[in-house]
């Protein structure tokens, strides 16, 4: 295989991880609702086994490092793909065993981890050039958010007719599928261990203050986002008795406007600072996510979630890159960190939601990503005025992960 086709190949399989992954997390609130009608459970409940997913999701992540290190990369890809095929249909053979569910889920989110971290990992690897390296960035988040478009639009017609939760979970497989096809006979990087690897000492630069502080800020983001998207569907059912495909419209809407905020953001912050443009973005998203958290017309809900993704398609790259240049010569254990703490709010958002929703009902299980957000606001707001980015002179631009 030439270099030109193996270089495209390993693209795509960075660009299906990230649809795997997007499709995995951004229908989770289309697809709560006739999980919890089959097993006979609370959405609450179903919510909590969900944090397993989150668990599997969060796992390969945090010890990515060290498996690229020790397994070959197009290995993990296909023995986590073959995982996650087998998976989805073992669901199928026994689709009312709640056991089977919570394991199926946990393994499905493992794979889905596997490929993000690699996808993640290829894209800046065979990018040497640092403006190829953010187009292909931003254009490969532009697939996690075109699977919540997708996806959500083929769930919620399918639900709509009558299909089973299942339905989901044989799309995955399919997914799956295509991962390991995509994988075979593809050259992949080698991943060596260098001085960078390791941890921090206390002779190299300190990261400073406004790094920890962007750490949280991305745990935050990404802890309102996904309890948005989870809990909006059936609070649209519960509260205006909307159809399934209607309610799934609504976290459509946010997914296409995102997706559309992926392609025009990477212009917008050529000529604005970084730190304007992701405060800007952090107050305007707030105040749509409040609108759309608590408003009792239809119509404004629907074009705030749209607002809200637009104004949240360049947050997780901007806070990204904003850590990364607290440090002159930002070393990957910085990179790690950032993704890794954020990574956490993936991990917890279902399960923390649905014990609020547990105790104080489906109103605070939707503003829990109000809550959050705030916090994002105010971790932002003090990193940014203990930031040494602007200080050190370095250029502040989104550059990716």
């Amino acid at each position: 295989m030439d270099n030109a086709r193996n270089r495209l190949r390993i693209n795509m399989i960075s660009w299906l991880s990230y649809f795997f992954t997007g499709s995995l997390v951004s229908t989770l609130g289309i697809v709560l609702f006739p999980v919890s009608q089959a097993f006979g459970k609370t959405p609450a409940f179903i919510g909590q086994m969900f944090t397993l997913m989150n668990i599997g999701l969060f796992l390969p992540i945090m010890v990515s490092g060290m498996l690229m290190r020790h397994v070959h990369l197009g290995t993990q890809l296909i023995v986590g793909s073959a995982i996650s095929a087998l998976t989805c249909a073992a669901l199928f053979i026994f689709p009312a065993n709640i056991t089977a569910f919570g394991v199926g889920v946990f393994l499905i989110g493992a794979a889905s981890g596997i490929m993000m971290a690699i996808g993640s990992y290829l894209v800046v690897r065979i990018n040497d050039d640092a403006k190829a390296r953010s187009a292909n960035l931003i254009f490969t988040d532009f697939f996690f958010a075109l699977a919540g478009v997708v996806l959500s639009l083929v769930l919620g017609y399918l639900f709509k007719h009558g299909a089973s939760w299942l339905a989901m979970y044989g799309a995955m497989g399919i997914l799956s599928v295509l991962m390991i096809i995509l994988c075979l006979g593809v050259k992949f990087p080698i991943v060596k261990q260098t001085a960078s690897d390791m941890p921090v000492s206390g002779t190299q630069e300190p990261w400073g203050i406004a790094a920890w502080i962007l750490c949280f800020a991305l745990f935050c983001f990404l802890l309102a986002e996904p309890v948005f998207t989870m809990w909006l569907p059936t609070w649209l059912k519960e509260q205006f008795g909307m159809a399934p495909d209607q309610a799934a419209y609504y976290i459509t809407t946010y997914w296409t406007v995102k997706s559309i905020g992926l392609f025009v953001n990477q212009f917008t912050v050529r000529f604005i600072k970084l730190r304007t443009y992701l405060l800007a973005s952090t107050v305007v998203g707030l105040f749509s996510l409040v609108l759309a958290a608590n408003s009792a017309a239809p119509g404004l809900i629907l074009v705030c979630a749209g607002l809200f993704g637009f104004c949240n398609s360049g947050l997780f790259s901007g806070l990204m890159s904003y850590g990364s240049l607290q440090v002159r010569n930002s070393p990957p254990t910085l990179t790690s960190a950032l993704l890794t703490i954020g990574t956490i709010g993936t991990l917890v958002f279902s399960s923390l939601s649905a014990f609020v929703y547990s105790q104080w009902g489906l109103h605070w299980a939707l503003n829990t990503a109000t809550v959050a957000y705030v916090l994002l606001l105010v971790s932002l707001v003090a990193a940014c005025i203990t930031s040494k980015a602007e200080k050190l002179g370095v250029p502040v631009r989104i550059h990716g992960a």
